[in-house]
């Protein structure tokens, strides 16, 4: 299917420009020369979900033109062109500008790649923010956002682990949301209709967990007034989740073997032999290996559970998925405390995007949603943002970081290279360019690949 593109340009020249440099088979351009013959074209049944609008024709019309097409229609991007006063352009993006390029069009190059990334972030959106029928997830399930490699694998890897009947064990720290994936994988499966009981095995006492996984019988202790079934029989053929399994002790590792390999069980203070057909997903932030060599974690237990390895990447391996990641979390909560039309200033993000997220995803959740819910600007600039993350923490990958392949670890370089020429030509680009030995072409194009400011690199 065809991407449709309107243009709306008074100048005709520019408009037979964008048909050609548009005018290939996977585009369908429409054309207008005024806001009001534009909204002609959006108000008939033409799927047009990309605007490239000529920031003259905004500023001499009726300015709510972008807020009112975007409320009827989420699925669409703007493009602005022109020569845009930085307060203006300000003003623009708080309306619902996606991005801006100046004219005369200096390198078409960049236009078009503008516009390609533009499509792709719909893309995603469609697949991310909201509902994906393809993943047949009911409503209100939380997914995996994010655009990066490792998020991509991961989604790859949940499609094809959740047909099956085997245990999956999900490596994360805390934070990078394993039972997201966990819900994912029940989602997905054949149990999808059965129910999905999670526990986080560290959080309550041994006797406490046998009692919620395996239920107990009246009277087997002081308390158990009545005979009370656990996860693993309201489970049967469902799923049950092990959060931080390797916080439990051994003597409980060893009834949960036994689940494991013979799906029988027993209540606690009972003598009735039960039997489950509920799938494990086990999960923990520990490395199990060495809990295992130092005799903390049984090893039988291990490889029972090690059957398919799932790895939740935390949040400074992926830093290219923030920016998605704050634009959905407002999503959510802008709805949530109905703070319709709130936005962050772009300096705001950009200093989110610097931060280390120490508790990853879940710690920029919890950022974001404080912002929205305590601001009293429908604006929220840096000032709002709790002390601790106005000083922006550095992070040596060689010495602190994971160890990444060679074309990650490239990416990363690159990135703080160019960040570092930036500062050092203050931000001017075609002395960084210099600064660089590389044509100022080039250096553009490694600025749009990894959404660097120049205005924010030297604020």
């Amino acid at each position: 299917m065809k991407k449709q593109l309107l243009v709306i340009e008074q100048d005709e020249t520019i408009r037979r420009l964008y048909s050609k440099v548009f005018g290939q088979d996977e585009y369908e351009i429409f054309s207008a020369e005024t806001i009001d013959e534009g909204l002609n074209v959006l108000n008939s049944d033409m799927a047009v979900n990309g605007i490239i609008l000529d920031f003259s024709l905004l500023e001499n019309s009726n300015t709510q033109f972008i807020p009112n097409i975007k409320t009827k229609r989420a699925n669409l991007f703007v493009l602005l062109t022109g020569g845009v006063s930085t307060e203006k352009l300000m003003e623009c993006i708080k309306l619902g500008v996606d991005d801006f390029i100046e004219k005369p069009f200096l390198d078409l190059e960049l236009l078009k790649n503008s516009v390609e990334n533009l499509f792709e972030k719909l893309r995603i959106q469609s697949e991310d923010m909201f509902q994906n029928e393809s993943e047949q997830l009911p409503a209100g399930t939380k997914r995996l956002i994010g655009q990066s490699k490792s998020i991509l694998e991961l989604k790859k890897l949940i499609h094809k682990v959740a047909p099956l009947d085997s245990t999956v064990l999900i490596l994360g720290e805390t934070g990078t949301g394993k039972e997201v994936v966990a819900r994912m994988i029940h989602s997905l499966s054949p149990q999808r209709l059965n129910n999905f009981m999670a526990v986080h095995c560290g959080g309550i006492p041994e006797t406490l967990l046998e009692s919620t996984l395996f239920g107990h019988e009246k009277g087997s202790f002081t308390g158990a007034y009545r005979t009370h079934k656990g996860y693993f029989e309201f489970a049967n053929d469902g799923t049950i989740f092990l959060d931080e399994i390797g916080d439990t002790t051994q003597s409980f590792q060893v009834k949960l073997l036994r689940v494991l390999q013979d799906k029988q069980f027993r209540r606690v203070g009972g003598t009735e032999t039960l039997t489950t057909n509920a799938r494990v997903i086990a999960a923990t932030n520990r490395n199990l290996v060495k809990a295992v060599e130092r005799e903390e974690f049984r090893e039988d237990l291990y490889y029972r559970i090690h059957v398919i390895t799932l790895r939740v990447p935390p949040l400074r391996e992926r830093n290219e998925d923030i920016s998605l990641l704050i634009r959905y979390f407002m999503h959510v909560y802008t709805r949530k405390y109905n703070r319709l039309g709130v936005y962050l200033k772009p300096e705001t993000i950009h200093i989110l995007e610097k931060q280390l997220w120490k508790g990853n995803v879940r710690e920029l959740e919890n950022v974001v949603e404080r912002l929205v819910a305590l601001s009293d600007t429908d604006w929220i600039g840096p000032s709002e943002l709790p002390e601790e993350y106005l000083q922006v923490q550095q992070f040596n990958y060689i010495e602190n970081g994971p160890f990444l392949p060679y074309s990650e670890a490239k990416n990363i370089f690159e990135r703080e290279y160019i960040t570092m020429l930036l500062k050092k030509a203050e931000g001017n680009v075609s002395k960084a360019a210099k600064m660089a030995g590389m044509p100022r072409q080039n250096l553009h194009l490694k600025i749009k690949k990894h959404k660097l400011s120049t205005r924010h690199i030297v604020e």
